[in-house]
This record gives C-alpha cells, structure tokens and sequence, in this order.
C-alpha cells in the first residue's frame, strides 16, 4: 500500500496507534506472564555464570528485605518479557510507521530488523557464555587471593614471653568470602546482558550510516581513533564501574566496527543510494 493510497485524519491517525501500543503492551505483558511461569528456568540462566566461575561451587545468595527477592524476581521479569515480546512490539509499532514511509524506504528498514534481532542474541549469548564467567571468576578469585587473614602479632608476641594462648595461625589468602546480594547479581548480568546485545548493534549502525549518506566509508576509517575512545567512552558509561566490564565490552564493540566497515566498503553503489531516494 502506498502513501498515496492512504488518507487519514489526525484522529484517525492518533486512533491508530493508540491500538498499535495496546496491542505492544499487551505483547509485552504476556511476555512477563511467561517468564514468570518458568521463573524457575529463567534464574536458572541467570545464576549459570556464576556456577561457571566459581567451578560449580557457587556461594549463596542473600536478601536482606522481606520482599527483596519477590521484586528482583519481577523486576528481571519485566525486562525479559519486555525482551523476548520486543519484536512482536517493535512489529506493531512499524505497522504504525510504514504508512507513512515511500516503499524504497521501508524496504531498507526491513533490512535491518532481522540482523538486528540476531546480533542483539549473539550479544547477549556473547556475554553469558565468555565475558559473565570470566569478570565474576576474575572479582571472586581477586577478592580470596589478595586480602589475608589478620595478622596473629600479638599471639606470637606472648607466646614468646611464655604465655600460652589457644589460637589457631593462619596466614594464608583467603579472608574475604563472597556475599553476594541477590538483587545486586541479577541487575549486574541483566543490565550487561541488555548492554552488550545493544553494543552488537555496531555494525548495522555503521552500515546505516555508509548507506545513508550521512558519514562516508572513507571518513569512518580515518576517524578510527576517534572511534575507539567513543566507543570506550560508551563502554564506561553502560557497564558498572571496573575497568575490566568496560574493556571486555570495548574489544568486540570495536571489532564489530570494523566489521560494519568491512561490509560497508564492499556494498555496490546502486545498494549506498538506496536510502538516498
């Protein structure tokens, strides 16, 4: 259906997407009634990178409110639900927009809705299978193996004068033991899981940028410092504040960068000018 076939007031119109966002709500919210039902399986995915970390050993987690652990359990169902329903969402809201775009332009958008689905899940994937294991593991083992016990000074110093006291030494690592706060670890994997699936959106947004116009190939690769500061920039900004989230985002957020320009250079002129119409 073209823009021209389409005739419609301004009520019509705020009618018309009045119904595309109840019907995205209501996506949305049968997206959370769903996870809530296999919540058991859903916090199972959630605490399997620290079952990796700590060698299936994992330490205990903890609450400290009376409803602590029932709202981290709703709050991680609304942004799964809102997660997985997000196409079905983004997918009336388009149904909204495409009548009023010209048909070269909805079909370059239709080119982006797929890949972008399938990075943002490699993204997230990316995360809970290598980056999750490796910073937990990493904090955990940095915690037990830099932070000794107290010294037994003044144990040793009467046990020389002849006084004996019943106290065990020990002076090897391993002070500090985890207490990890439940509602704590599920917004540290839920907030990079959704960061770093965003982050894989670089090459598309590299892509658009080729193809649209808007900032040449060739300008793109000589501004390729620039870029790595922006993109560690962001890093530190999305991720909780240690260096090793933020350089554990930046790596492959720079390599999908050159990725997108890898296949933004290789384009045919007639596909860069498809947006340019």
């Amino acid at each position: 259906m073209s823009t021209e076939d389409v005739r419609m007031t301004l009520g019509e119109h705020f009618e018309q997407l009045r119904k595309c966002l109840i019907r995205a709500i209501l996506g949305v919210g049968i997206g959370v009634i769903i996870c809530f039902i296999f919540r058991v399986y859903l916090l199972k995915v959630m605490l399997w990178p620290l079952s990796i970390a700590t060698a299936g050993s994992p330490p205990n987690l903890y609450y400290f409110s009376p409803a602590e652990a029932f709202s981290t359990l709703i709050r991680l169902c609304l942004i799964v639900g809102a997660i997985l329903a997000g196409p079905y969402a983004l997918w009336e809201l388009w149904r909204f927009v495409a009548v009023g775009l010209y048909p070269h332009e909805r079909q370059a958008v239709r080119k982006y809705l797929l890949p972008s689905i399938i990075l943002f899940a490699l993204g997230v994937a990316f995360f809970f299978v290598i980056v999750a294991p490796i910073v937990l593991r990493f904090f955990i083992l940095f915690a037990q193996t830099n932070f000794p016990h107290p010294p037994n000074w003044a144990v040793d110093w009467l046990g020389k004068h002849g006084v004996v006291v019943d106290a065990a030494k020990n002076t090897t690592a391993g002070y500090l033991k985890p207490r990890l706060r439940i509602s704590d670890y599920i917004w540290f994997i839920s907030t990079l899981s959704l960061a770093f699936g965003l982050a894989f959106q670089t090459p598309l947004v590299v892509l658009f940028l080729a193809r649209s116009g808007m900032v040449p190939v060739r300008q793109m690769k000589q501004f390729r410092r620039h870029i790595l500061i922006l993109i560690m920039i962001i890093s530190a900004m999305i991720t909780p504040p240690d260096w090793l989230s933020m350089v554990a985002m930046s790596i492959p957020m720079y390599m999908l960068y050159e990725v997108g320009l890898f296949i933004a250079s290789r384009k045919p002129a007639s596909d860069e000018t498809a947006l340019q119409e």
